[in-house]
């Protein structure tokens, strides 16, 4: 560290006084551990790029339990940004609610969804890395399915006349809000007065 134009005062208990020194630059040594002590980058999948990824998952030399876990994190990453791609599809079949409704069934089956989507994309995840399933099967095959059906709820709010991909959710929920206010008498009030006798 470097100083610049500043005053230097040492002081002891055996000096008799202080010694002052002024300097207009003066520089002190600060200890720092060596680099070799850090731990290297790329112990740990996550943080290799993609192409070190490629690079390991396809390397012979090593460990099969290595090259799992590369191409579990490879097939995880492309898997997410895939869907980032579809989200905006979800979002408008799932905006659009049924005629005469206000219902935010949407909104919250959109969050349901794409939680789902991403614990289940984890879970793959660890059974590749495991070698329970080819890394590639375990996490495509669900992103295809959640795909197809993210692309036929678009189909149908875009070009099916009067078509909502979440009306029968709609009127089961509106069914059982229904029926739950009808069972424990919600917003009716019941009478205290008694009648009076003629």
């Amino acid at each position: 560290m470097r100083l610049s134009n500043g005053t230097l005062v040492h002081d002891a208990p055996t000096y008799r006084n202080a010694r002052v020194l002024t300097f207009s630059s003066h520089d002190i040594e600060i200890p720092l551990p060596e680099i070799e002590k850090f731990r290297g980058r790329g112990e740990q999948g996550r943080e290799y790029t993609l192409n070190e990824l490629v690079k390991v998952g396809g390397d012979i030399k090593r460990t099969q339990s290595e090259r799992n876990t590369a191409w579990s994190s490879f097939h995880f990453r492309m898997v997410e940004v895939a869907m980032m791609l579809l989200l905006p599809f979800l979002a408008v079949a799932l905006a659009i609610p049924p005629k005469r409704s206000t219902s935010a069934l949407g909104v919250f089956l959109s969050i349901v969804m794409v939680v789902t989507y991403h614990k289940i994309n984890e879970y793959a995840q660890s059974v590749g890395a495991r070698g329970e399933f080819p890394p590639a099967i375990a996490l495509w095959v669900p992103c295809l399915l959640f795909a197809a059906l993210i692309l036929w709820m678009y189909h149908i709010a875009a070009h099916v006349p009067g078509g909502q991909p979440i009306g029968a959710l709609e009127r089961f929920a509106d069914k059982s809000g229904k029926a739950i206010r009808k069972f424990f008498h919600f917003g009716k009030r019941r009478s205290r007065l008694i009648p009076q006798e003629a």
